[in-house]
Protein backbone atom coordinates (compact mmCIF):
# COMPACT_ATOMS: atom_id res chain seq x y z
CA UNK A 1 0.00 0.00 0.00
CA UNK A 2 2.61 2.22 0.98
CA UNK A 3 1.61 5.98 -0.20
CA UNK A 4 4.53 6.79 1.84
CA UNK A 5 4.34 10.53 3.40
CA UNK A 6 3.78 14.20 2.28
CA UNK A 7 5.75 16.27 1.44
CA UNK A 8 5.64 14.28 0.76
CA UNK A 9 5.19 10.73 1.42
CA UNK A 10 2.81 10.45 4.17
CA UNK A 11 1.61 11.56 7.10
CA UNK A 12 3.14 12.73 10.60
CA UNK A 13 4.07 9.32 12.55
CA UNK A 14 2.57 10.70 15.71
CA UNK A 15 0.88 9.64 18.79
CA UNK A 16 -3.30 9.68 18.76
CA UNK A 17 -3.82 11.12 21.80
CA UNK A 18 -0.89 13.80 21.49
CA UNK A 19 -0.21 14.00 17.73
CA UNK A 20 -0.46 18.18 15.70
CA UNK A 21 -3.41 16.93 14.22
CA UNK A 22 -5.65 16.78 17.65
CA UNK A 23 -7.60 14.44 19.66
CA UNK A 24 -8.47 12.65 16.20
CA UNK A 25 -5.27 12.84 14.37
CA UNK A 26 -6.32 15.21 11.67
CA UNK A 27 -9.98 14.73 11.24
CA UNK A 28 -10.28 16.78 14.80
CA UNK A 29 -11.24 20.67 14.92
CA UNK A 30 -8.45 23.21 16.00
CA UNK A 31 -8.81 23.98 19.00
CA UNK A 32 -10.95 26.91 19.58
CA UNK A 33 -11.59 27.75 15.53
CA UNK A 34 -14.03 24.92 14.51
CA UNK A 35 -11.59 25.00 11.43
CA UNK A 36 -10.48 21.44 10.65
CA UNK A 37 -6.64 20.75 10.90
CA UNK A 38 -4.80 19.83 8.22
CA UNK A 39 -2.93 16.26 8.13
CA UNK A 40 0.05 15.03 5.95
CA UNK A 41 -1.81 11.36 4.69
CA UNK A 42 -4.55 13.61 3.23
CA UNK A 43 -2.67 16.25 1.66
CA UNK A 44 -0.55 13.33 0.00
CA UNK A 45 -3.43 12.50 -1.14
CA UNK A 46 -4.63 15.37 -2.52
CA UNK A 47 -0.55 15.90 -4.44
CA UNK A 48 -1.62 12.33 -5.98
CA UNK A 49 -5.13 13.95 -7.17
CA UNK A 50 -6.80 11.79 -4.87
CA UNK A 51 -10.54 12.78 -3.28
CA UNK A 52 -9.57 11.72 0.08
CA UNK A 53 -8.99 15.15 1.78
CA UNK A 54 -10.35 18.48 3.17
CA UNK A 55 -10.39 22.01 2.54
CA UNK A 56 -7.78 22.55 5.02
CA UNK A 57 -5.38 19.75 3.37
CA UNK A 58 -6.09 21.18 -0.43
CA UNK A 59 -5.15 24.47 1.16
CA UNK A 60 -1.50 23.80 2.79
CA UNK A 61 -0.72 21.50 -0.09
CA UNK A 62 -1.37 24.33 -2.94
CA UNK A 63 0.53 26.61 -0.61
CA UNK A 64 3.51 23.75 -0.44
CA UNK A 65 3.33 23.55 -3.97
CA UNK A 66 3.59 27.37 -4.76
CA UNK A 67 6.71 27.63 -2.57
CA UNK A 68 8.02 24.30 -4.21
CA UNK A 69 6.61 23.35 -7.24
CA UNK A 70 8.69 20.36 -7.01
CA UNK A 71 6.74 18.02 -4.56
CA UNK A 72 4.34 17.12 -7.12
CA UNK A 73 7.13 15.27 -8.52
CA UNK A 74 8.41 13.93 -5.52
CA UNK A 75 5.40 12.25 -4.16
CA UNK A 76 5.48 10.48 -8.01
CA UNK A 77 8.89 9.77 -7.83
CA UNK A 78 8.52 8.49 -4.29
CA UNK A 79 5.88 5.81 -5.09
CA UNK A 80 7.55 4.80 -8.45
CA UNK A 81 10.37 3.83 -5.86
CA UNK A 82 8.21 1.89 -3.67
CA UNK A 83 7.25 -0.17 -6.61
CA UNK A 84 10.83 -0.49 -8.04
CA UNK A 85 12.04 -1.21 -4.13
CA UNK A 86 9.60 -3.98 -3.38
CA UNK A 87 9.74 -5.83 -6.68
CA UNK A 88 13.61 -5.98 -6.34
CA UNK A 89 13.25 -7.56 -2.61
CA UNK A 90 10.72 -9.97 -4.00
CA UNK A 91 12.15 -10.65 -6.94
CA UNK A 92 15.83 -10.60 -7.01
CA UNK A 93 16.49 -11.13 -3.06
CA UNK A 94 13.65 -13.61 -2.48
CA UNK A 95 11.99 -11.82 0.65
CA UNK A 96 8.12 -13.23 1.35
CA UNK A 97 7.84 -10.64 4.12
CA UNK A 98 7.29 -6.86 3.75
CA UNK A 99 6.81 -4.66 6.69
CA UNK A 100 5.38 -1.02 5.19
CA UNK A 101 5.71 1.69 8.52
CA UNK A 102 4.10 4.86 7.74
CA UNK A 103 1.95 3.69 4.54
CA UNK A 104 -0.61 6.42 4.57
CA UNK A 105 -3.69 6.16 2.47
CA UNK A 106 -3.95 3.55 -0.15
CA UNK A 107 -2.72 4.02 -3.52
CA UNK A 108 -3.77 2.56 -6.77
CA UNK A 109 -1.27 0.11 -6.14
CA UNK A 110 0.26 -1.61 -3.14
CA UNK A 111 3.05 -2.98 -1.54
CA UNK A 112 1.02 -6.04 -1.79
CA UNK A 113 -0.13 -5.75 -5.49
CA UNK A 114 3.57 -5.69 -6.63
CA UNK A 115 5.11 -8.48 -4.83
CA UNK A 116 2.25 -10.77 -5.42
CA UNK A 117 3.29 -10.57 -8.68
CA UNK A 118 6.25 -12.30 -8.00
CA UNK A 119 4.91 -14.86 -5.25
CA UNK A 120 1.04 -14.67 -4.31
CA UNK A 121 2.37 -16.38 -0.47
CA UNK A 122 4.37 -12.79 0.12
CA UNK A 123 2.97 -11.34 3.84
CA UNK A 124 2.56 -7.66 3.63
CA UNK A 125 2.09 -6.07 7.29
CA UNK A 126 1.04 -1.99 7.15
CA UNK A 127 1.76 -0.13 10.09
CA UNK A 128 -0.05 3.48 10.54
CA UNK A 129 -1.21 5.42 13.85
CA UNK A 130 -3.94 7.46 11.52
CA UNK A 131 -7.40 6.38 12.39
CA UNK A 132 -8.58 7.27 8.65
CA UNK A 133 -5.82 5.25 7.34
CA UNK A 134 -6.22 2.46 8.88
CA UNK A 135 -10.04 2.74 8.21
CA UNK A 136 -9.29 2.83 4.81
CA UNK A 137 -6.77 0.20 4.74
CA UNK A 138 -8.24 -2.76 6.67
CA UNK A 139 -11.87 -1.94 4.37
CA UNK A 140 -9.26 -2.65 1.06
CA UNK A 141 -7.08 -5.25 2.64
CA UNK A 142 -9.48 -7.34 3.92
CA UNK A 143 -9.83 -9.18 0.78
CA UNK A 144 -6.17 -11.04 1.59
CA UNK A 145 -5.52 -12.89 4.59
CA UNK A 146 -1.98 -12.16 3.71
CA UNK A 147 -2.26 -8.59 4.04
CA UNK A 148 -3.21 -6.44 7.36
CA UNK A 149 -3.16 -3.06 9.02
CA UNK A 150 -2.13 -2.40 12.06
CA UNK A 151 -1.72 0.43 15.03
CA UNK A 152 1.58 1.76 15.81
CA UNK A 153 3.74 4.18 16.34
CA UNK A 154 7.47 4.33 14.12
CA UNK A 155 8.65 6.43 17.33
CA UNK A 156 8.10 3.76 19.39
CA UNK A 157 9.83 0.82 17.54
CA UNK A 158 9.71 -1.74 19.90
CA UNK A 159 6.01 -1.81 20.40
CA UNK A 160 5.93 -2.38 16.30
CA UNK A 161 8.43 -5.36 16.54
CA UNK A 162 6.66 -7.21 19.75
CA UNK A 163 2.98 -6.55 18.55
CA UNK A 164 1.94 -9.81 19.01
CA UNK A 165 -1.16 -9.88 16.33
CA UNK A 166 1.77 -8.69 13.85
CA UNK A 167 3.64 -11.12 14.96
CA UNK A 168 1.38 -13.92 14.37
CA UNK A 169 1.67 -12.53 10.33
CA UNK A 170 5.39 -11.51 10.06
CA UNK A 171 7.93 -14.59 11.43
CA UNK A 172 10.94 -11.96 12.94
CA UNK A 173 12.96 -14.87 13.00
CA UNK A 174 13.04 -14.72 9.07
CA UNK A 175 14.18 -11.85 6.75
CA UNK A 176 12.10 -9.18 6.71
CA UNK A 177 12.05 -6.41 4.25
CA UNK A 178 11.02 -2.50 6.13
CA UNK A 179 10.04 0.28 4.45
CA UNK A 180 10.24 3.38 5.44
CA UNK A 181 8.95 5.50 2.14
CA UNK A 182 9.27 9.32 3.14
CA UNK A 183 8.41 9.09 6.59
CA UNK A 184 11.89 9.84 8.52
CA UNK A 185 11.86 13.47 7.22
CA UNK A 186 8.61 13.74 9.78
CA UNK A 187 10.26 12.57 12.87
CA UNK A 188 12.06 15.58 14.07
CA UNK A 189 15.95 15.18 15.88
CA UNK A 190 14.67 15.79 18.96
CA UNK A 191 12.63 12.27 18.64
CA UNK A 192 15.75 10.90 16.91
CA UNK A 193 15.13 9.10 13.96
CA UNK A 194 18.81 7.03 14.15
CA UNK A 195 18.05 5.75 17.02
CA UNK A 196 14.80 4.58 15.60
CA UNK A 197 16.20 2.95 12.57
CA UNK A 198 18.90 1.39 15.22
CA UNK A 199 16.18 -0.02 17.53
CA UNK A 200 14.35 -1.69 14.13
CA UNK A 201 17.72 -3.19 12.82
CA UNK A 202 18.51 -5.05 15.82
CA UNK A 203 15.30 -6.16 15.91
CA UNK A 204 15.74 -8.11 11.98
CA UNK A 205 17.64 -10.86 11.88
CA UNK A 206 20.20 -11.19 8.86
CA UNK A 207 19.40 -10.95 5.69
CA UNK A 208 16.79 -8.71 6.20
CA UNK A 209 16.54 -5.28 4.31
CA UNK A 210 15.52 -1.55 4.72
CA UNK A 211 13.93 0.71 2.11
CA UNK A 212 14.30 4.57 2.94
CA UNK A 213 13.50 7.33 1.33
CA UNK A 214 13.54 11.18 2.71
CA UNK A 215 13.64 14.30 1.57
CA UNK A 216 17.19 16.40 1.07
CA UNK A 217 17.51 19.67 2.31
CA UNK A 218 17.43 22.86 -0.08
CA UNK A 219 16.14 26.53 0.34
CA UNK A 220 12.63 25.18 -1.45
CA UNK A 221 11.84 22.31 0.82
CA UNK A 222 13.35 24.88 3.91
CA UNK A 223 10.72 27.30 2.79
CA UNK A 224 7.89 23.97 2.99
CA UNK A 225 9.06 22.95 6.32
CA UNK A 226 8.19 26.68 7.95
CA UNK A 227 4.89 26.49 6.34
CA UNK A 228 4.09 23.01 8.26
CA UNK A 229 5.73 23.65 11.53
CA UNK A 230 2.90 26.83 10.84
CA UNK A 231 0.22 23.95 10.94
CA UNK A 232 1.87 22.17 13.61
CA UNK A 233 3.36 19.47 11.08
CA UNK A 234 6.80 18.45 11.36
CA UNK A 235 8.70 18.53 8.51
CA UNK A 236 12.54 17.86 8.89
CA UNK A 237 14.53 17.83 5.20
CA UNK A 238 18.21 16.94 5.65
CA UNK A 239 21.39 16.62 4.23
CA UNK A 240 23.33 13.37 2.58
CA UNK A 241 25.36 13.62 5.62
CA UNK A 242 23.00 14.16 7.82
CA UNK A 243 21.13 11.04 6.41
CA UNK A 244 23.85 8.65 6.60
CA UNK A 245 23.28 7.88 10.26
CA UNK A 246 20.09 6.81 9.12
CA UNK A 247 22.11 3.90 6.83
CA UNK A 248 24.52 3.23 9.46
CA UNK A 249 24.45 -0.84 9.97
CA UNK A 250 23.59 -1.65 6.55
CA UNK A 251 25.30 -2.99 3.40
CA UNK A 252 24.17 -0.93 0.57
CA UNK A 253 22.74 -2.20 -2.29
CA UNK A 254 24.31 -0.31 -4.71
CA UNK A 255 23.76 2.58 -6.26
CA UNK A 256 22.34 3.55 -2.95
CA UNK A 257 22.15 6.25 -1.45
CA UNK A 258 21.36 7.60 -4.67
CA UNK A 259 18.70 11.11 -5.48
CA UNK A 260 15.87 9.75 -7.21
CA UNK A 261 15.04 9.12 -9.70
CA UNK A 262 17.54 6.49 -11.35
CA UNK A 263 17.82 5.84 -15.04
CA UNK A 264 15.55 3.65 -16.56
CA UNK A 265 18.10 0.82 -15.87
CA UNK A 266 17.56 1.01 -12.55
CA UNK A 267 21.32 0.48 -11.94
CA UNK A 268 22.41 4.15 -12.15
CA UNK A 269 21.22 7.28 -10.39
CA UNK A 270 20.09 9.62 -13.30
CA UNK A 271 22.47 12.15 -14.81
CA UNK A 272 19.93 15.14 -14.95
CA UNK A 273 16.59 15.76 -13.93
CA UNK A 274 16.90 14.05 -10.60
CA UNK A 275 15.38 15.53 -7.25
CA UNK A 276 16.13 16.22 -3.70
CA UNK A 277 14.44 12.93 -3.20
CA UNK A 278 17.58 10.53 -1.84
CA UNK A 279 16.76 6.52 -2.13
CA UNK A 280 18.09 3.85 -0.15
CA UNK A 281 18.18 -0.11 0.04
CA UNK A 282 20.23 -1.44 2.35
CA UNK A 283 20.81 -5.13 3.79
CA UNK A 284 21.27 -6.10 7.20
CA UNK A 285 24.38 -8.48 7.55
CA UNK A 286 25.56 -11.31 9.37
Amino acid sequence: MSSGSVLTMGRRPGSRRSGPFGPEDGAAASAGTGAMAPSAARMYDHYLGGKDNYAADRDLAERALRTAPVISRLVRVNRAFLAHAAGLLADQVGLRQFLDIGCGLPGRENVGDVVRRIDPACRVAHVDNDPMVLSHARALLAVNANTKAFEADLREPGDILGHAELGRLIDFDEPVAVLLLGVLHFITDAENPYQIVDHLLKGLPPGSHVVISHAERTPELEAVSALYREAGLPFVPRSRQEMTGLFHGFEPIPPYPANLPLSRSGRHPGTSDTLPLIGYIGRKPG
